[in-house]
């Protein structure tokens, strides 16, 4: 505990000199009272107010949390379809996979009968002469002892005697069974029947060890039952607790879906984040790959800071294709305020992301999945007949091309007119953003509660403020632009900082999750985080935020072979979904693009909200700005020379919504493609003093527009 306390000669300690750091010492302390962090501690608590109502809360909390009496897949009508389903399946294959081998398989079995016979006959003919009493009487005649010896003799006569009567039997069986087998007299199927009982009786008698007569249809991963040895061993060799001072189990270890759940109390002093971050180390005590194994923690009243719950697979739960897209083709129509289903977790439950309210992040290298879970995003806002889209695709390619039927603004590449649309786009939201806020303040308390957009406001067209959702695609090529690439930056910033509380929300993808590609500044603001496979754990931060690495959210990881699956950071702040949780993202084709598109485009078209591209406007109308002729145009006659800021000025009188916010070395970067420089140009200020600053020489202007 740390302590600080000024220097005073007197031997008396002051109690204000003394201060307690307790964000230093909270996880300890949670560590010493077996507590969840987030669970509160009230020092004399008041006693709860008599009655029923108290004593049923306190029944509801007494059972909360305890473990369904019948198993989901019984409950549940879909589960339980698809348990049959599989059953069904597997069973119709491993048949036809053995009736298809059935001549193999007769063919080693034929091959062990005789083997099986000479088996049979030496094993009969030991067990007639009692070969097994021999020893006994050796013993008696080495013993001399005469009395015992006579004794064995006799039972051993009396033995092989008995013996040989019941083989005599099973002789005569025998030969009757082979002769009704060989027997021309009798039915054809009873003679075949004898054959295949006999041939398949001494073939499995005679078969080898090691080789058995069926193949494995199905070759079964390495699972085995998880126990508490298994466990332990696993958490030992992790280095978190020692033989002296082992962990315990809470409650027994059981099925979880496909795998095995353990819920474990580490020794004190042992948090569950420190596990988390060792599930390298776990995976190899258990001697299983680490795709299999998912530590995690319990929290709640039911939980701790040194409480572990430990998912461990059958088989590596994301080495599959992804799911398809619950909603691609049985949903019409929906609302940008309700939760979407985003995935799966390595368990199969479903993972729903909430889009409003928050901007989303998606990081990745090429060919993981990157642009595919951002679209599925924006595809399930198109769904919204109320949500405004706005579609840049830094590539250009096929992959958003179908969004332009829906979209009100869209653009394709990163050529300059691109680029110059985004701009004027992401000013007009800023302006639009203000406005909000501004018609948001005019609005009574029982229509905006909480001083953000609502459902209600949401669908109400004559107040305009229906959510915008803008989806940038590879964003680090607009980013990167040296004219426009830091406005452009700067405005997204504060989109994503102010615009979600007046429905607007941000989504950007990148294949270059880095300080460069995407600044800090962007990236501090934006509050959902979904990071694919990555090259190093810098670019996994880099997405996911700093000191996610640290606490074992580690992209990189991830296999090449596991397209799709990320860690997702604040899905929803309902406290539904972790804070950080694995999830393969379902997966939606070309046609299901068309198809959802086909259907919004509809709805919209029936609710008359569709607008701007998605409508025919023509976007080039307003984004055909050239430089380098505003900057000629506001020469005046007989001026050779201009400062930089002067030429700015008049910009922004000429063109407010283009050129605000422009800086002299903007406007030199915006000029330097076409071959104007900026030097020094000696000219006087306002208040007539002479000053050389850094301006513009209306001869390189006209020079550059003659050759363009």
């Amino acid at each position: 505990m740390k302590s600080r306390k000024s220097m005073d000669t007197s031997d008396r300690v002051e109690p204000e000199r003394w201060t307690v750091d307790i964000d230093d010492e909270a996880e300890k302390l949670a560590e010493v009272l077996d507590i969840d962090l987030g669970t509160p501690v009230a020092v004399n608590p008041p006693e709860p107010e008599a009655g029923p109502q108290s004593g049923l809360e306190g029944w509801r909390r007494q059972w909360r949390g305890r473990p369904a009496l019948v198993p989901r897949w019984l409950r549940s009508p879909h589960d339980r379809k698809v348990t049959v389903r599989w059953a069904i399946r597997y069973v119709s294959y491993v048949g036809a996979y053995h009736v298809l081998r059935g001549p193999k398989y007769a063919w080693r079995i034929a091959a062990s009968a005789p083997r099986g016979a000479v088996r049979i006959i030496r094993a009969m003919s030991k067990w007639a002469a009692d070969v097994e009493s021999r020893p006994l009487r050796i013993a008696a005649v080495e013993d001399r002892a005469t009395s015992e010896y006579l004794r064995l003799l006799s039972a051993h006569r009396s033995a092989v005697h008995r013996r040989l009567v019941i083989c005599g039997f099973v002789l005569v069986a025998l030969s009757a069974w082979v002769a009704v087998a060989v027997s021309p007299d009798i039915a054809g199927w009873v003679r075949a029947a004898s054959l295949i009982t006999i041939v398949v009786g001494l073939g499995t008698v005679g078969r080898r060890p090691g080789r058995p007569v069926l193949d494995h249809a199905i070759v079964r991963p390495r699972a085995r039952k998880l126990t508490a040895d298994i466990v332990t061993r696993a958490f030992l060799a992790a280095g978190m607790c020692k033989e002296a001072d082992p962990i315990t189990f809470p409650q027994p270890i059981q099925r979880d879906g496909n795998g095995w759940r353990a819920v474990i109390d580490l020794p004190w002093g042992v948090t569950a984040e420190q596990a988390i971050k060792r599930r390298d180390r776990l995976a190899s005590g258990l001697d299983l790959d680490e795709g299999q194994v998912w530590p995690g923690r319990v929290r709640g009243t039911t939980g701790s800071a040194r409480r572990v719950a430990l998912w461990v697979a059958d088989e590596d739960p994301y080495a599959k294709p992804s799911g398809h897209w619950p909603w691609a083709e049985d949903k019409s129509e929906t609302s940008l305020f309700d939760p979407l289903p985003f995935g799966q977790d390595q368990r199969g439950r479903l993972i729903d992301l909430r889009l409003m309210f928050t901007s989303v992040l998606v990081g990745a290298i090429p060919r993981m999945g990157k642009t595919l879970a951002a679209r599925l995003l924006l595809l399930a806002a198109t769904l919204d007949t109320y949500t405004q889209l706005h579609v840049y695709d830094g590539k250009g390619g096929q992959d958003w091309r179908p969004f332009a039927r829906i979209a009100h603004r869209c653009g394709f590449g990163a050529r300059a007119e691109v680029v110059q649309r985004l701009l004027n786009d992401l000013r007009e939201l800023r302006d639009d953003m203000n406005d909000r806020y501004g018609r948001l303040a005019e609005l009574p308390a029982d229509l905006c509660p909480e001083a953000r957009v609502t459902p209600r406001l949401a669908s109400n067209t004559a107040l305009e403020l229906h959510p915008v959702v803008i989806g940038i695609d590879e964003c680090q090529r607009y980013f990167e632009d040296p004219t426009y690439g830091d406005e452009i930056v700067s405005l997204l910033t504060e989109l994503a900082k102010v615009g979600p509380a007046v429905g607007i929300v941000v989504v950007l993808a990148t294949q270059k999750p880095d300080a460069h590609s995407v600044p800090t500044r962007l990236r501090d603001v934006i509050g959902t985080r979904f990071a694919l496979k990555t090259m190093t754990y810098q670019s996994s931060e880099a997405v996911l935020g700093a000191g996610s690495y640290s606490a074992g959210y580690d992209a990189s990881r991830f296999q090449r072979a596991h397209k799709g699956v990320g860690w997702l950071i604040g899905a929803d702040d309902s406290g539904d979904v972790d804070d950080a949780v694995v999830v393969r993202s379902f997966l939606t084709t070309a046609t299901d693009v068309e198809q959802v598109i086909d259907r919004a485009r509809a709805a919209r078209l029936a609710a008359g909200t569709l607008s701007g591209v998605a409508a025919g406007e023509e976007p080039d109308q307003v984004d055909q700005v050239n430089v380098l002729d505003d900057v000629r145009g506001v020469f005046a006659p007989g001026e050779e020379r201009l400062w930089s800021e002067r030429i700015l000025n008049r910009l922004v009188a000429f063109r407010p919504g283009y050129y605000t916010g422009w800086t002299p070395a903007q406007l030199a970067t915006a000029l330097k493609p076409y071959g104007v420089v900026t030097r020094q140009v000696w000219g006087t200020t306002d208040d007539g003093d002479q000053a050389n600053r850094r301006g513009i020489d209306r001869a390189d202007v006209d020079a550059a527009r003659s050759e363009t």
